[in-house]
This record gives structure tokens, sequence and C-alpha cells, in this order.
């Protein structure tokens, strides 16, 4: 029969006895658990009872490590089955994937409850000395990648001490590594216009996709999963409500964009409506002659807005190279092609558009991003307006 006491606020202790067998003596298991909040008392019961024999069945197969023996490299699989299985986007989870390889290398054969600041101060001097370091990476990490760290160790730890494995994060009271404030970097509008000549040259799929990014601050995979239904040509509106991303495991899917924000209508000017109108008749024509040879989408009834000649979707890695390839040719200024939204937002403050306008067409989730990002060209189009009063009060 089922065995747990009640330990505190929806905590419960569930004990399982032990047999006896060789060298070891009669016993017992016991591990605390929290149940989740707003369970009606039978359904507390019920969820109890599922817990303790699953418990039970843990340890009768051997698969049950005591919280005093986890080592971390096990306690990551158990956060890995029972939190973050599907809490995050798959680009997140993949991220993690990627961030674990850089941890449990170095800290993962430690017991969790041996873990000390100490040694998480240790790992983190380690990783960023190139003799030490245990992958094949010869460069020093980013800023960025030390605070995804920082930031999952203390996502892991504090998970444990809210499962009772351990009584204190050895994440307590560590900062962040500090993040240099990096410029956003983008063309000027003398750049921006030899930038739209250049493209003249251009197909017109390739070319309608950088006008694009550079009058709406659009990304590389919100333009990659763009499909028909989303654009009115009648109002000049784009609804951006999806993204296409790249994961080893699943290769391109469709999920949501960024951030609940991520999802806008941004207007369009009539130069880029007129360039859609000729994708889309490009692409109707394409899709008749190749008939059931059209490729489409993993089997879906999917009209993206930009495919290539055999109907496969421009995934956005496939943007970010070809955008590298145009922009050498054209011998324009070395930016990113995430860089044109920068572009963007920096041609559309020195036109003096409000703040908030530019952030809504960015898909901020504050204005303080927008202000924190472009903080430096707000200061110049700052100075410009200024010098517009010398033009008003300035007498003969």
């Amino acid at each position: 029969m089922p065995s747990y006491e009640h330990r505190g606020k929806n905590s419960y202790r569930l004990t399982v006895e032990t047999e006896a067998g060789i060298n070891k003596e009669r016993g017992r298991e016991r591990k605390t658990v929290k149940v989740p909040e707003g369970l009606t008392p039978k359904k507390q019961k019920e969820w109890l009872e599922a817990e303790w024999y699953q418990f039970k069945t843990e340890i009768e197969s051997g698969a049950y490590i005591t919280p005093e023996k986890m080592v971390l490299s096990a306690f990551v699989v158990e956060w890995k089955n029972k939190y973050s299985k599907g809490r995050y986007a798959p680009k997140t989870e993949s991220l993690h994937d990627y961030l674990l390889t850089l941890i449990l290398p170095y800290i993962g054969h430690l017991k969790l409850c041996d873990i000390k600041t100490l040694h998480i101060l240790q790992y983190f001097s380690d990783i960023q000395d190139l003799e030490k370091r245990k992958s094949g990476k010869k460069k020093p990490y980013s800023q960025t990648t030390l605070i995804s760290l920082h930031k999952l160790l203390k996502g892991i730890f504090d998970l444990a001490v809210t499962w009772n494995v351990i009584k204190v994060s050895p994440m307590a009271g560590l900062k962040y590594p500090k993040l240099k404030k990096k410029k956003a970097d983008c063309y000027t509008e003398e750049e921006a216009k030899t930038l739209f000549q250049s493209l003249e040259r251009e197909p017109l799929v390739f070319k309608t996709i950088v006008i694009l990014a550079t009058t709406t601050g659009l990304r590389e995979g919100e333009i990659s999963g763009l499909e028909r239904k989303h654009i009115n040509l009648k109002t000049g509106v784009i609804q951006v409500e999806q993204q296409m991303i790249y994961t080893k495991q699943n290769g391109l899917q469709i999920t949501d964009t960024k951030t609940d924000d991520g999802n806008r209508k941004v207007s369009i000017p009539k130069l880029v409506v007129d360039l859609l109108k000729e994708v889309f008749k490009q692409s109707s024509i394409e899709r008749a002659k190749l008939g059931s040879l059209w490729k489409g989408w993993k089997d879906e009834d999917r009209q993206f807005v930009f495919n290539t000649s055999t109907g496969a979707p421009y995934g956005p890695a496939y943007i970010s190279g070809r955008w590298i390839n145009f922009r050498k040719k054209a011998g324009l200024r070395e930016i990113k092609f995430h860089e044109l939204r920068h572009t963007s937002a920096s041609l559309l403050i020195n036109k003096g558009v409000h703040a908030k306008v530019i952030s809504e067409r960015l898909g901020h989730s504050d204005i303080k991003i927008t202000m924190n990002t472009y903080g430096h060209v707000f200061q110049k189009a700052d100075h410009a307006a200024a010098e517009m009063f010398d033009d008003i009060f300035q007498t003969k």
C-alpha cells in the first residue's frame, strides 16, 4: 500500500520499504515530492499514489539513484525528461543540448551535493583556458555563450533545490558575466541606395527577400516562414505569426515567432507590394510547369512565398549564405543579413519615425529594447533635431 506523509505546503515524502538482499540489509528509500496546485483531494490522492508506484518501480528496477549519490549528468537526464522536454522552443532545446556538451565533460561526474560555488568558478576559468579546454574549439567563447552557460546552470541547480535534491544552489550569489554592449551595425542611407541598385541585377526572388528585410526589419526565419495567406496585397500589410527554424534533430520546421510580441502586423511600401505580385506570378507559373514534381513542404499544403524553382522553401541558412555571396560580388561593406533589420530601424529613425512605431515593426517586447539597441542612432537624430531650431530661429 502506498506510504506517504505530509511535510509542508504541497510537499509530501514518499517511503518505499526495500527487501534484504546479498550484502544488503532491509531498509527504506525516501523521496520528497511537490503536488501540483489546484487538485481536489481525490485527484491529489491519485497523483500521490501514481508517484509512489513510479518511485517503487524505479527502486526495484535499479533506476532510482538516491540524491546523495546522484551526479550532475544523471540529474540532467531527470531535468530533461521531467522538466525541460516540451517546455522550450525547439531552437532553445537544441541550444541547451549544445551547451551541455560544454558543461558535462568538466563537472558532469561530480555529485550534486558535492558541487560548491568554487567548483563553478573553476569551471568557468577552465572553459576559457584554451590549454584546459576539452572541446575542439580553439577560439575564446563569446560573452553571449558564457552568459547562456551561466543561465542554464542556474536553472538546473535552482530546480535541484526546488526538488529537494540539494539544499543550496552553488550558483547562488554568482553574477552573470558582463556583456559588452555592441553597436548595431547597419548601412547608411547612401549605402542602402547602392544596395538597391546592386539588386537590380539579381533574380527576382532574392531581390525581393533583401528589399523586404530592409523595408520591414523581418528576420531570416520570419521571411522563410511567410506564406501567401500572411500577405494582403490590397492593404499592403504582412501578418507575421510564424518562423522557420533549423535544428539538428528535426531539420527545418515551422514554429511560433520568437516572442508573443513577434506576432505582429507590418505595413509594406508599394515597391514591395509590386515585387511580391511578380513573385506570386512567377511561382504560380513554375508550379504549374512542375505539376506533381513540385516538392512543397513535408506533404503539407503550405504555400510559402519564397521557394526555389523546384518548390522547396528558402531556409534561413540559405538566405544568409546567399546574402554573403551577393554582398562580396557587389563589393558592399560587410554586414550580416540580420543587420538589414538594423538598417531598416536606422533609416526610419533618421527620417524621424517615432520609436514606438519602430519597436512594433521590429516585434520588440519593450520600447526600451529599441532605445538601447539603437541609442547611438537616436543620439545622431537628436542632434539633427536640435539643429532644426537654428533654421527656425535664425535671423538675417
